[in-house]
């Protein structure tokens, strides 16, 4: 075994030590998530000394062979679990029964191997060999592995390609360390695999500070930035929430947060192929459209449909304003267009006060 394997398989576990401190001072992660991030560490550290030390035992002295038997089984046990977690960090699984379910006999069947040799085996010389069901271990292994790049290419196109390139580079780095390992000397697949791990923890932790945790939508933080940015003609709509004191004070905060999240669900269904959606304030909306001027109406009048639509199914929907302004650099500034739209979304608010009131004195008279 090579120092620089060892000096490795070190570095690699301060890498998650690393990855431990910096969760416990994050304020803004869930307790929930920090634990799996927890469990996440714990379990790669777990993978990497098991692995070391079968590296260390293979072919030595044959007493040693009950404990060798054990650390392969506690690596191939663990590893798929890692994916599986990491998969749900990014997202929470469908099918999460079934997904932990199936990782569970696979755990069992590693450990039914440490005893009679069907997936792995370590001969009495104490030199390990695989076996003729090898394959469960990397068909489990692999299954866990396409299970995560397919959340994390779900999540980042959930949020506009946001990192898309991270997102792809991931996998990418994995699965090079692992050819590199493959029938060489050279063994550095858990080495990319901390990297990976730490990687997918920037990655989450980046998300969450855009991300507004009750809607999904972009946060007041990336719009912010978004309208620093802005260089080029967009269409920007202003969203107001109509009544909803009204509907917290009636109902509770309860469904004042279910309204919240089924606006912003419509919102995201109508104008996230063409732009970024936000959540800018309590009940405050904003959208910024990659659109022609001239196709402006038209999203809004796609808006107000589908808005309709859901409110026959929910009763405790509220009405939406909106207005928008299109944004010309060469002709104005991004706070005259905010402006604009401001104003066109509370004429359109007092628009529907006016309806109500007319109607409601139809329905007296």
């Amino acid at each position: 075994m090579s120092d620089f394997y060892s000096a490795t398989i070190f570095l690699s576990v301060f890498i998650m030590i690393i990855m431990d401190m910096l969760v416990s001072g994050n304020d803004l992660m869930e307790h929930d998530k920090k634990q799996t991030v927890y469990t996440i560490s714990v379990l790669v550290i777990a993978c990497m000394v098991s692995e070391w030390f079968g590296v260390w035992m293979d072919g030595a002295d044959p007493s040693l062979r009950t404990l060798h038997i054990l650390v392969k089984t506690i690596e191939l046990s663990t590893a798929p679990i890692i994916t599986v977690l990491c998969s749900d960090l990014m997202t929470p699984l469908k099918h999460k029964k079934l997904i932990y379910t199936l990782i569970g006999v696979h755990a069992g069947l590693e450990v039914l191997s440490a005893f009679f040799g069907f997936i792995f085996s370590v001969d009495a010389q104490n030199v390990y060999h695989h076996e003729t069901f090898y394959w469960v271990y990397v068909l489990a292994y692999a299954s866990g592995v396409l299970l995560f790049i397919g959340q994390l290419l779900s999540e980042s196109s959930h949020h506009y390609g946001l990192y898309r390139a991270l997102v792809i580079i991931l996998p990418v780095f994995f699965f090079c360390g692992l050819f590199l390992q493959y029938g060489a000397e050279v063994r550095i697949m858990w080495a990319c695999s901390a990297v990976d791990v730490l990687m997918v923890y920037i990655l989450y932790s980046e998300l969450t500070q855009k991300i507004d945790t009750l809607t999904h939508l972009l946060n007041r933080r990336s719009y912010e930035s978004r309208l620093a940015s802005l260089r080029g003609h967009a269409v920007i709509y202003y969203l107001d929430v109509d009544e909803f004191k009204s509907v917290n004070d009636t109902f509770g905060h309860g469904v004042g947060d279910a309204v919240l999240a089924e606006v912003g669900s419509t919102i995201y269904a109508v104008f996230s192929k063409v732009g970024y959606c936000y959540r800018i304030g309590g009940d405050e909306f904003c959208v910024i459209a990659q659109i022609s001027d001239t196709a402006a109406e038209k999203y809004l009048s796609e808006f107000l449909r589908e808005l309709t639509a859901r409110r026959v199914k929910n009763e405790h929907l509220p009405h939406v304003s909106v207005g928008y302004a299109c944004f010309n650099p060469v002709l104005g500034s991004v706070e005259d267009a905010i402006k604009r739209a401001d104003r066109m979304m509370y004429h359109y608010k007092r628009k529907l006060k006016s309806e109500a009131l007319t109607n409601n004195d139809t329905v007296k008279s």
